[in-house]
């Protein structure tokens, strides 16, 4: 009896025991479960945020890339990849695996060594080549402990360029009018009282053909710089070519017969869609450009093609041509084939660029097919029909 009392006795504290683990084995597991709920509220809004983080940095114009330590990359946005055409998924991997550039490593060894830096450099992503500026600075982190900003600045050098060109060519163009008009009214002084009267009217003439000349290339600026901005507003209605061109080889029969040039025109009506006073325009510094780059005693042909959809114009000299690397670029503003040869030859050096962006401007095209030696022709294509909201719609009388 005293065995059984014994060995229930052994089972009761057993299972008191047994039951009592059981409890503190569940509060641990509940408290853990709470625990575990926290952490992963707390995972959940820290992914929140750096889904956020990464958005925003996705959403940025420059691209942007950190690394750790260990030169392992901790963050690429969108934009890093597509500047160097790599894959969005470089987190992680080492920084030498995914770029070859060696300014990037240059300047991030310098971040890291506590160093900020700027670099400038190109990168090719397919066919396309890109000025890079890079702007590395270091952090007090293991995990990213360097970030570099990359910057796409291709159009502002491109810009940048363009600026300089323009500097450089405006001097250009307006050194010899300036010139001419020194050098007369030096004469002025320094033979006051004692020029003749042939002499004072040469020096009156060289001054004022040399002020009409920078009153030409300020004017001419001005409209291309008014039709670049698209500040032009067109008259649009019914107009004729034959009868356009007709019109302007009597307004350049002078200037021609001083060059002994002659006008041979070919084809009939081509009706367009176009601002007939600006077409004008555009065709007037196309006849100019021939009749001073064909040559004397040569021969401009013009014919005015009708076909269905538009209206086609050549106009042809019978100049020195232009080489195929030279065509588009005379499209350009102030731009001379022969800048040794710009000074014989009167202008602003404009009528080309003024013409092109007119015809562009009525949704047409203008191209020119040439060879050195051979003389060039300028075709302008002029549609029938335009989107370009009008301000008449009336025919041309």
């Amino acid at each position: 009896m005293l065995i059984v009392l014994g060995v229930l006795l052994l089972v009761g504290t057993i299972t008191w025991l047994f039951m009592r683990r059981l409890r503190s084995l569940e509060a641990e597991l509940e408290d853990s479960e709470r625990r575990r709920q926290f952490l992963a509220s707390r995972l959940e809004v820290l992914e929140r945020h750096r889904a956020t983080d990464m958005q925003m940095l996705n959403g940025l114009g420059e691209g942007v890339l950190a690394v750790g330590r260990d030169q392992r990359i901790a963050i690429a946005n969108r934009r890093f990849a597509e500047l160097f055409g790599v894959s969005e998924a470089v987190v992680g991997k080492p920084l030498s695996e995914v770029v070859r550039v060696s300014q990037i490593f240059e300047a991030f060894d310098g971040a890291l060594a506590g160093q900020e830096s700027i670099e400038r450099f190109s990168v090719r992503s397919g066919v396309v080549e890109r000025k890079i500026e890079m702007r590395a600075l270091p952090l007090p982190s293991e995990e990213i402990a360097a970030v570099a900003l990359f910057i796409d600045v291709t159009k502002i050098e491109r810009l940048e360029q363009i600026r300089r060109n323009f500097i450089s060519d405006f001097s250009h163009e307006v050194r010899t009018p300036l010139a001419g008009i020194r050098s007369a009214v030096e004469t002025f002084e320094s033979g006051a009282g004692r020029l003749s009267a042939d002499d004072d009217q040469q020096l009156r003439r060289i001054m004022a053909r040399q002020l009409r000349r920078l009153e030409r290339l300020v004017d001419d600026l001005s409209e291309l710089s008014r039709i670049e901005a698209g500040d032009l507003s067109l008259n649009l209605r019914s107009v004729d070519l034959r009868r356009i061109i007709d019109e302007l080889c009597e307004d350049f029969a002078d200037q021609a017969a001083q060059h002994r040039v002659r006008f041979v025109v070919r084809g009939d009506r081509a009706v367009v869609r176009a601002d007939s006073v600006r077409i004008q325009q555009a065709f007037s510094n196309l006849f100019d450009n021939a009749i001073k780059h064909g040559g004397d005693e040569k021969e401009v042909a013009v014919e005015i093609i009708d076909e269905p959809d538009a209206g086609v114009v050549r106009v042809t000299d019978q100049g020195e041509g232009i080489a195929r690397s030279e065509r588009e670029k005379v499209f350009r503003r102030f731009y001379r084939i022969d800048k040794s040869r710009s000074q014989d030859v009167p202008g602003s050096g404009l009528g080309l660029a003024i013409a092109k962006h007119l015809i562009l401007q009525h949704q047409g095209s203008i191209d020119v097919e040439s060879e050195p030696g051979k003389g060039a022709t300028f075709i302008v294509r002029l549609p029938k029909s335009s989107s370009i909201p009008a301000g008449h719609d009336e025919a041309s009388t």
